[in-house]
């Protein structure tokens, strides 16, 4: 009986030292990685958009949009700001667009951007419409376009709008008698509010 007890005793101790009862875990392989702390997402950078893909449209020229706040603006990553004058005299431009962005340009008045131009090759309409386009080529993609008027200085202009979003095409080298339907496009400005001008000044 003696034996056989020392026997149970022995046998006992093998099964708890197997079982790790007192020793540390090993990690676990399939247990996954603590994960660190999420880190802060970074302050979103603005899509540089090219220049051919700005599309104009009433009241914008691509991101940028007449009634929009100076700051606003700004947020685009289109426009610098307090840019100093090419014309000795005149004061210095609230916003300009960037140096990439060639043949456009903008007005800003009391923080506010008040209209946007286009005066060279490059950004459209979503109907295929910019700068050189002729008022056949305008007719047909804007059916419902303004009457061609007299845009002072001897020019001539037409308008296509919502409620109260504007695109300006202005017929540089024509007059609204002498206009033809191949007179080109020399000059298109978007505006909200009021119905764009269609000058531009020195400054």
């Amino acid at each position: 009986m003696r034996l056989l007890a020392i026997a149970l005793t022995a046998a006992l101790l093998l099964v708890t030292g197997c079982s790790g009862g007192d020793q540390p875990n090993e990690p676990d392989p399939t247990a996954a990685e603590p994960t660190s702390e999420p880190s802060p997402t970074p302050t979103e950078i603005p899509t540089v958009v090219a220049p051919a893909d700005l599309v104009v449209e009433p009241g914008a020229v691509g991101p940028a949009r007449a009634g929009m706040s100076k700051a606003e603006a700004l947020q685009t990553g289109l426009f610098d700001a307090d840019v100093p004058p090419p014309v000795e005299g005149c004061p210095p431009f609230p916003l300009q667009w960037k140096k990439q962005y060639k043949g456009v340009d903008v007005i800003a008045t009391d923080g506010t951007i008040s209209s946007l131009g286009v005066f060279k090759d490059g950004p459209k309409t979503s109907n295929g419409i910019g700068y050189g386009s002729t008022l056949d080529d305008l007719t047909k993609a804007y059916p419902n376009l303004s009457p061609v008027v007299d845009a002072g200085f001897n020019q001539a202009g037409a308008y296509e709008f919502t409620d109260d979003e504007f695109i300006g095409f202005l017929f540089g080298d024509a007059t609204v008698s002498s206009i033809k339907g191949s007179s080109k496009v020399t000059f298109i400005e978007v505006t909200t509010g009021n119905k764009p001008d269609l000058i531009r000044d020195g400054c």
